[in-house]
This record gives C-alpha cells, sequence and structure tokens, in this order.
C-alpha cells in the first residue's frame, strides 16, 4: 500500500502593493491623461474618496485618485496625488508628487517601469516603494475596487 505524503502550505496573505512615487509639476489629472497615452492605460477619477482617519481632534481626511483596472490581467492601478487640501498623505515622502500603486501586477517588471516613467518630460523623479514602505497602509481601501 501507498504511503499518502501531506504537504502543508503556508501562504501568507500579502496585501501589500507595488508602488512607485513619482515626482511631477502636473496636475493630476493631466499626469493620468499623459500615462493613458504612453501606456494605454485608461485611468479614471474616482468620484469616492480614500479616507484617512486623521490624528486626534481632527476630521477624516479625504484623498482623491484615479483607478485603472485591466480586465484582461486583473491588475488595477491606483494614482494618488501625495498634497490635497494642504496635507500629505504620505507624510514621510514628502518629495512625492504622487504615488502609483500596481495591485496584482503580474505584467510589469518595474525597473523597466522606472526606465520608462523617467523618460517621460512630465515626470522629474521616479522611485520604487510598496505600500508597506507608508504609514497610511492599513487606510488604502480603495472603494469600488475589485479583488
Amino acid at each position: 500500500m501507498k504511503r499518502i505524503q501531506k504537504i502543508k502550505l503556508d501562504i501568507e496573505d500579502d496585501a501589500s502593493m507595488d508602488a512607485i512615487g513619482l515626482s511631477s509639476s502636473y496636475p493630476d489629472y493631466r499626469l493620468a491623461w499623459t500615462l493613458n497615452n504612453v501606456f494605454r492605460w485608461r485611468f479614471e477619477y474616482r468620484d469616492s474618496p480614500l479616507l484617512i482617519p486623521a490624528k486626534k481632534g481632527e476630521e477624516v481626511r479625504h484623498y482623491h485618485y484615479h483607478h485603472f483596472l485591466d480586465e484582461g490581467e486583473k491588475m488595477q492601478l491606483f494614482l494618488i496625488k501625495n498634497r490635497q487640501g494642504g496635507k500629505a498623505l504620505f507624510e514621510e515622502y514628502p518629495q512625492f508628487d504622487f504615488v502609483l500603486f500596481f495591485r496584482n501586477n503580474l505584467t510589469f517588471d518595474l525597473d523597466q517601469m522606472l526606465t520608462l516613467l523617467r523618460g517621460l518630460d512630465s515626470i522629474f523623479a521616479a522611485y520604487r516603494c510598496s505600500s508597506k514602505d507608508f504609514v497610511v497602509e492599513p487606510h488604502l481601501q480603495f472603494e469600488g475596487a475589485h479583488e
């Protein structure tokens, strides 16, 4: 009689997202339009903002963003302007004007993407990072985003 071998798989639910911090003087709608044209993405402005709990005594902060869902690859991209309403979302990275998040990225080599982004006239600098690098990571719950 053959012996049955059991294999235990430890699969962590890693909800972190790859990210690229961007420096650009463009407003968010123009940068989204530029990225749409260069990479053939379809960023759309989301009416429902990202809600970030504020420090004690302050109101909840609202951050609007642009979203793109690649139906074929099941990948999502989020483009968020760092400073909105006079407050930085990613306070630990004030040099970022925008952060571009990649959820379920199985398509892009991020090092190659960095090179392409740095080559655009509208982008002064691009830095690779992860959602784990930000204090607000637990609150990066994009409403209406499909998993």
